[in-house]
């Protein structure tokens, strides 16, 4: 099983070869879209129909609580992001269509709103046409990184994995 700090390390440098972004990008986002992320590249890469994972699993393979990935996992269930089944052989899954999902999806679905829209330091009408002081220095970056999330598709979490994981 993957440790927390191996994980961490798995998801920074994932997201940098996808985005070739400063991966601290990450800290701007909730817990819950972290835990989201998280969750899903075990669930894009151990999991199928046939062979699912309990929350129990995930949580303990990603080191986050339990309840509350519970609730997540549950949420991005009832939209359809990920499937689950209740029983005896019950779990989390992925398959076919859901893969196509973007990180974008997700982490809007979390949070209930998309970060990148938002201004930096909080503005209620910052915009091109009434900016903040700081928005046209980095309005730019802010659309490039929203359009290089929204083009890694939850199919692209379990990729390269073994190479991924051998360079840590």
């Amino acid at each position: 099983m993957l440790k927390y700090d191996n994980y961490h390390k798995k998801i920074f440098l994932s997201f940098y070869i996808r985005t070739r972004i400063n991966p601290f990008i990450y800290f701007m986002f909730a817990n819950a879209s972290k835990y989201a992320i998280k969750a899903l590249c075990v669930i894009v890469s151990q999991t199928s129909p046939e062979n699912k994972l309990l929350v129990k699993e995930i949580a303990e393979q990603i080191e986050v609580p339990k309840p509350f990935l519970s609730k997540i996992l549950q949420q991005l269930s009832s939209k359809e992001f990920i499937s689950s089944t209740k029983g005896r052989h019950g779990g989390f899954y992925i398959e076919g269509k859901q893969l196509e999902h973007s990180l974008l999806d997700i982490i809007v679905e979390v949070e209930g709103k998309n970060k990148l829209q938002r201004c930096a330091i909080n503005f209620d009408q910052c915009d091109a046409q009434n900016p903040c002081p700081i928005h046209h220095f980095i309005a730019t970056a802010k659309n490039e990184l929203q359009e290089n999330i929204k083009n890694i598709k939850l199919k692209d979490l379990g990729e390269n994995k073994g190479k991924l994981l051998s360079t840590l």
